[in-house]
């Protein structure tokens, strides 16, 4: 999974959005620059919203577009942390 990475799936009785926390993804990087000798930590970065329609998926995907994919890789966990704050 990449950075900007969303996907969205149908339920029986709705959608899923689904996308990386990009402080999580950061947390997990770190473990690149760890010596052998210290602890490795992962954590799946994975969240999901669940939605009753499309247009409740689309309300979402539209309020939170550019805060969920910016257009600089440093601003994505601002920008993650923005959109998921606010109510759909």
């Amino acid at each position: 999974m990449s950075v900007g990475y969303i996907r969205i799936e149908p339920l029986h009785n709705g959608y899923t959005v689904e996308l990386d926390d990009p402080a999580i993804v950061q947390a997990n990087k770190k473990n690149d620059n760890r010596k052998p000798s210290e602890p490795y930590s992962y954590k799946d970065p994975s969240r999901k919203f669940t939605f009753k329609t499309d247009k409740e998926v689309l309300a979402f995907l539209t309020k939170n577009l550019k805060k969920i994919v910016p257009s600089k890789m440093d601003d994505f966990g601002t920008s993650f942390d923005l959109a998921t704050k606010e109510d759909c």
